[in-house]
């Protein structure tokens, strides 16, 4: 991942975090959950779904992208 001085970017989905290098335009996106070791999505949008995903599989609600499916 990046190394030497670094910036966070907000992300506009929840528990998702962008990094970059202080004067570069390339961001990495991450997960931001305690304990969840995914990160280095290329889009903000990947790195939602991989938030989703992780949710549902702990028997959670989706918080971003994915929805709840009734039955």
């Amino acid at each position: 991942m990046a190394t030497g001085c670094i910036t966070g970017v907000k992300s506009k989905y929840r528990c998702v975090r962008g990094i970059s290098k202080v004067g570069s335009e390339v961001v990495k996106w991450c997960v931001n959950i305690k304990g969840v070791g995914r990160n280095g999505f290329d889009t903000e949008r990947e790195a939602a779904i991989a938030v989703d995903k992780y949710l549902i599989k702990k028997g959670k609600n989706p918080v971003n992208i994915l929805t709840k499916m009734c039955k």
